[in-house]
C-alpha cells in the first residue's frame, strides 16, 4: 500500500514539475526573444529612417542658409566703413532686410527640424513603452511560475528523481533560467533609463521650438520695421541725396520709425524716454565693466527696450504651468512641483519686500511651446534667479531691496549676469557673444538653435548701437 502510494506521489510530482519546467523555458523563451525582436523592429522602423534622412536634409539646408547670412553679415559692415551717403544707406537696408529673410528662412527650418525629431522622438517612447509594458508582464508570468515551481522542498525534489544527475541536472535548468530573468530585470531598467532620457530629450526639443517660434515673430517684426525704415527714408529724400545730406547736417534721425519705437515705454505704468535706457545702461556698464551697446543689444532682445515685458500671471502661467508638466512628464513630477513652489514662494519674496500687488504685477506668459512664463520685469529674470543676483545688485545701486521693475536695478542685474562670463568685460566678441547665448539658453546655449540665433542678433544690435547710438541722443 505505501509502495503504490508513494509511486503515485512521484508520479504526480514529476509530471507536476515536468509541466512548470517545460512552462518556465517556454516563457523565458518567448520573453527573451520577444525582447530582441522588439529592439530590431525599433532598429529596422523605416519611418525612423525617413524621418532621419529628412532631419539630415533639413540641417543641410540651415547651413547653407548660415552661408549666405554670413555673406550678407560681411557686406552690411563693409558698407557701414563707407561715408555715409544715401546709395550707402539704400545698401545697407537692402542687405540687412536680405539677411533678415534668411534668418527667418533659417528659423523656419529649424521649427521643421524641431517638429521632425519631436515626432521621432515621441514614435521611440511610443514603441519603448509598449515593448516595456509587453516584457514587464512575460516577466511577472516568468516570475509567477516559477514561484510555483519552487514550492516543493529540494527533499521532495530529490525523493522524486531517479538518480542525482537528474536532480542536479533539474536545479541546473532553473538556475538557467534564474540568471537569464536577472539578466531580463537588468535589461527593462537600462530600457527605461532610456526611455526617460527620450523623455527629457522631447522636452529640450519642445522647449527649443518654443524659442524659435518666438524668434520667428520677432524677426517678421523686424523684418517688417526694415521695410518700413527704408521706405520712410526714401519718402523723406524722395530718393534724392542732397535731401539726405541735409537730414544728417540737422542732425536728424535716418531711421524715424526706429526712433520712435524708442522713445517711450511702460513700467508699472510709468512713462520712461529712451534718454532714461539710454542713462540706466550708460550706468550699468561704468559699474560692472561690460559694454553699453552690448547692455542695449540684450535689452532690446528681451523686451524690446522695455516695450514688452510680459502679459502673463503668476498663478497660472507660471506656478500651475510647472504643475501642468509635472502631469505631462510624470518621471520628473518631483521636480517640477518643486520648481513650482520654488518660483512661486520666490516671486512671493520678491513683490512682498516692494509692497506690490501679486495679482497684479505681469510676467513672461507660458510660451505656445513646452516651457513656463514667470520672467519679470526689463532684464527677465525668473523669480529665484533674481533672488540670487539681488544682493549684488544692492551692493551696486543701494536699493535695498532692488526691483526688477526699476530700470537702474534691473540693467545692473543683467549686467552683472553677463559679466560672469570670463572676457565679456573686455568686449570680447566671443565672450559676449556667449554671455548672450548664456541669457537666453543657459549652459548648453550651443546646444539650441534658438539660442544661438539669438546670441548672433544681439551682437548684430551691438554693432547697430555702435554705429547709431549717437544719433538717437
Amino acid at each position: 500500500m505505501n509502495i503504490i502510494f508513494k509511486s503515485k506521489i512521484k508520479l504526480f510530482s514529476n509530471s507536476h514539475r515536468a509541466i512548470l519546467l517545460c512552462g518556465l523555458f517556454v516563457l523565458f523563451f518567448i520573453f527573451s526573444f520577444g525582447m530582441v525582436r522588439s529592439a530590431e523592429v525599433g532598429a529596422d522602423e523605416v519611418n525612423v529612417q525617413e524621418n532621419d534622412q529628412r532631419i539630415k536634409q533639413i540641417k543641410e539646408e540651415i547651413k547653407q542658409t548660415q552661408e549666405e547670412i554670413n555673406k550678407y553679415t560681411e557686406e552690411v559692415k563693409a558698407q557701414q566703413q563707407k561715408a555715409r551717403t544715401l546709395q550707402r544707406d539704400i545698401a545697407i537696408y537692402n542687405s540687412k532686410m536680405n539677411k533678415n529673410e534668411l534668418e527667418l528662412k533659417e528659423t523656419k527650418l529649424s521649427i521643421q527640424a524641431a517638429d521632425a525629431e519631436i515626432d521621432e522622438i515621441k514614435e521611440k517612447l511610443t514603441e519603448g513603452e509598449i515593448k516595456i509594458e509587453e516584457n514587464k508582464e512575460s516577466l511577472k508570468n516568468l516570475i509567477r511560475l516559477l514561484y510555483s515551481y519552487e514550492q516543493d522542498s529540494m527533499l521532495e525534489i530529490l525523493i522524486t528523481r531517479d538518480n542525482l544527475s537528474d536532480f542536479f541536472n533539474e536545479i541546473d535548468a532553473v538556475e538557467s533560467v534564474k540568471n537569464g530573468m536577472f539578466q531580463a530585470v537588468i535589461s527593462l531598467r537600462i530600457q527605461e533609463e532610456e526611455l526617460k532620457l527620450k523623455r527629457e530629450e522631447l522636452e529640450e526639443q519642445q522647449e527649443e521650438k518654443g524659442g524659435l517660434i518666438q524668434l520667428k515673430m520677432y524677426q517678421n517684426e523686424s523684418l517688417a520695421g526694415l521695410k518700413s525704415e527704408k521706405n520712410e527714408l526714401l519718402d523723406t529724400t524722395k530718393g534724392e541725396e542732397t535731401k539726405f545730406q541735409q537730414l544728417l547736417e540737422e542732425n536728424e534721425s535716418v531711421l524715424p520709425s526706429l526712433r520712435a519705437q524708442l522713445s517711450e515705454f511702460q513700467s508699472l505704468g510709468q512713462k520712461i524716454e529712451f534718454d532714461d535706457a539710454y542713462s540706466a545702461s550708460e550706468y550699468a556698464s561704468s559699474v560692472t565693466g561690460v559694454r553699453q551697446e552690448f547692455i542695449l543689444a540684450i535689452f532690446q532682445r528681451e523686451t524690446r527696450l522695455g516695450t514688452f515685458k510680459g502679459t502673463g500671471n503668476w498663478e497660472d502661467d507660471m506656478y500651475k504651468c510647472y504643475l501642468r508638466l509635472s502631469k505631462y512628464f510624470p518621471e520628473h513630477e518631483a521636480w517640477y512641483i518643486n520648481r513650482a513652489n520654488t518660483e512661486k514662494n520666490a516671486f512671493f519674496e520678491v513683490v512682498e519686500q516692494l509692497n506690490l500687488d501679486p495679482n497684479s504685477v505681469k510676467l513672461s506668459a507660458e510660451p505656445k511651446s513646452l516651457g513656463c512664463g514667470g520672467a519679470m520685469g526689463f532684464a527677465q529674470f525668473i523669480p529665484s534667479t533674481w533672488l540670487s543676483y539681488k544682493e549684488r545688485v544692492s551692493a551696486v545701486t543701494g536699493h535695498y531691496p532692488p526691483s526688477p521693475w526699476n530700470l537702474a536695478d534691473s540693467l545692473v542685474a543683467m549686467a552683472v549676469k553677463l559679466s560672469d562670463v570670463k572676457g565679456v568685460t573686455e568686449g570680447n566678441y566671443n565672450a559676449e557673444r556667449e554671455a548672450a547665448g548664456r541669457y537666453h539658453g543657459g549652459g548648453k546655449w550651443y546646444k539650441k538653435q534658438s539660442s544661438i540665433n539669438y546670441a548672433n542678433d544681439v551682437m548684430n544690435w551691438a554693432d547697430w548701437y555702435v554705429e547709431n547710438l549717437s544719433s538717437l541722443q
